[in-house]
């Protein structure tokens, strides 16, 4: 028999605390290193800015001089087409850098609630048993007999689980001899 359950988060307190505690170490591991690769990519941007400008300046003179205004000739071409391609690859450059910005970032919070997700789902492996157990005690403190169920497939504490099943069957086997007990001898 199989037993499922929908109910994942039993113990908020535990359960929200330990998903959070585990999800920030990889979180605050992908702040920091996305803080340093936005820093190299916006000195990389910069530069590249900076490039750009030159280039088109180069340009700027190439057109404005005299001599160099012959577009005719293959060298002056080509020079031309090779600044501008330069131009190009640069921009291109710049836009992939924020483009891996973007994704580092989205991974960053796609990773926390995948995390999180995981961990309420793995810690109510744990909670789950404990939430069952302590309603067990309740009934036993009240008076009444619990009725211990199989725990699930993957539940952890199945060792202790499966001890306090025992001591419940245990008591439930003594509980007929003890109400006998000095009233049902025969008397002489």
């Amino acid at each position: 028999m199989t037993v499922t359950r929908t109910h994942y988060v039993l113990n908020k307190k535990l359960q929200y605390s330990l998903a959070l505690k585990i999800a920030l170490v990889p979180l605050v591991t992908l702040l920091i290193v996305t803080v340093i690769l936005y820093f190299y990519a916006s000195r990389s941007a910069t530069y590249i800015n900076e490039i750009v400008g030159t280039q088109d300046a180069i340009i700027e003179m190439f057109l404005t001089t005299p001599a160099l205004q012959n577009t005719a000739n293959p060298v002056i071409r080509t020079g031309q087409a090779v600044f501008k391609g330069n131009i190009t690859k640069l921009v291109e450059i710049r836009k992939n850098s924020e483009l891996v910005l973007r994704i580092i970032v989205i991974a960053a919070v796609l990773q926390t609630i995948i995390i999180v997700f995981v961990i309420i789902r793995l810690s109510h492996r744990i909670t789950g048993p404990i939430y069952v157990l302590t309603t067990y005690l309740r009934e036993l403190r009240e008076g009444r007999e619990p009725h211990v169920r199989p725990l699930r497939k993957h539940d952890e504490f199945k060792d202790f689980y499966r001890e306090f099943g025992e001591v419940v069957l245990a008591k439930r086997e003594r509980a007929p001899a003890a109400r006998k007990g000095p009233r049902s001898r025969k008397r002489k």
